[in-house]
């Protein structure tokens, strides 16, 4: 026993040394990457921005965007990326959510995503034939954890609607990536440990995040089953009177966009993929939020480039400048997102320096 022991401790030793000496911060390119930026948010401007990035598609094409939780306003029009969709014969691609809702299994995922208009394109739910486990060498993860499905494609469209979020502050190509395509348990390792609680100086007991929470995890005393909690966030998401938090010893805020930021590489390490991020309807909630709030600002425009850190950096600079604020979404949230851009570009996800090329 105490040689199993030994070596499994060198083992991990090993494997944290590994990662640390593939973690050191990464060299600024000296040709910052392109990310094209068009003000106008249409069918002919989006197919321009596609066009730019030079992309060429090898074998099926995933086009990976958000359906929209049942009850949300917010999320992409699938109207928006008709043209260009039918044009690369893609198929939307997604995974089940963690939080169960009508997206949490392929019947309800798919009856929801056709009655919020995403019904002129073929649909797959990439974990609807079980998950697949990949390895992996993090701070955090030793492996992710991805649908099945996902090796039937040889190359990945990822369109993403960029709005706040509760625990990452801001939702992007990043997050697209990680929740995205990361299956349900893979889900659920990037929230593990983020419990919430919630304050007794602020709670009404209406009830709300008793009727919502899809775990059945708070209890008739306002206090939370930690053995039933799985960490999804929804209850604070919906909570009027923000009157609950992650708890002390969660995995919230910067932690958590670490996390993100290691799923993201995992999932994607090793595929052709290429990034647009749309900036509209930008609330300060996701598109998971069945009530999300009216948005915050008006459109801002279409970004495009082949490195997802850089559109993400772009895109949450953008919108600063359009809010006139340091950090628009810490400001609408109370968290920041820039650890998660600060971290993907430490683990060679990509860059934060980029070039801005206007779309004609």
């Amino acid at each position: 026993m105490k040689k199993y022991v030994l070596t499994a401790a060198v083992f991990a030793a090993l494997c944290q040394a590994f990662w640390f000496a593939g973690a050191k911060e990464q060299a600024a390119p000296s040709n910052p990457p392109a990310v094209y930026f068009s003000k106008e948010i249409s069918p002919a401007k989006l197919k321009a921005a596609y066009q730019k990035l030079g992309f060429k598609p090898s074998g099926k094409l995933g086009v990976k965007t958000h359906f929209g939780e049942k009850g949300n306003e917010n999320f992409i029009p699938p109207d928006l990326l008709k043209s260009l969709v039918k044009e690369l014969k893609g198929a939307f691609v997604e995974t089940n959510t963690l939080y169960g809702g009508a997206r949490g299994n392929t019947k309800s995922h798919l009856a929801t995503a056709k009655a919020h208009g995403w019904n002129y394109a073929p649909i797959d739910i990439l974990d609807s034939e079980g998950e697949k486990t990949l390895p992996f060498v993090g701070k955090y993860f030793r492996q992710v954890v991805i649908g099945k499905r996902m090796d039937n494609y040889g190359s990945f469209l990822v369109i993403s609607h960029f709005k706040g979020h509760s625990g990452a502050g801001f939702g992007g190509a990043i997050k697209n990536l990680a929740m995205g395509f990361g299956a349900p348990s893979g889900k659920k390792a990037q929230h593990s440990g983020m419990f919430p609680r919630i304050r007794n100086s602020t709670c009404v007991r209406c009830g709300l995040c008793r009727t919502e929470c899809p775990a059945g995890a708070i209890r008739e005393d306002f206090t939370v089953d930690e053995s039933k909690c799985t960490g999804c966030g929804k209850c604070g998401e919906i909570c009027p009177y923000k009157a609950i938090e992650s708890a002390s010893h969660s995995t919230g805020g910067p932690i958590f966009q670490e996390k993100l930021a290691e799923y993201a590489k995992g999932v994607s390490a090793g595929r052709k993929m290429t990034y647009i991020n749309l900036l509209m309807n930008i609330s300060a909630a996701c598109d998971c939020r069945s009530g999300a709030p009216k948005p915050f600002i008006g459109d801002v425009g279409i970004l495009a480039s082949n490195d997802p850190v850089a559109l993400d950096q772009a895109s949450s600079d953008l919108v600063n400048k359009a809010a006139g604020l340091d950090d628009a979404f810490k400001h609408e949230t109370g968290i920041s997102g820039e650890r998660c851009l600060e971290y993907a570009e430490k683990i060679g996800l990509g860059t934060r320096k980029y070039k801005l090329v206007e779309i004609n």
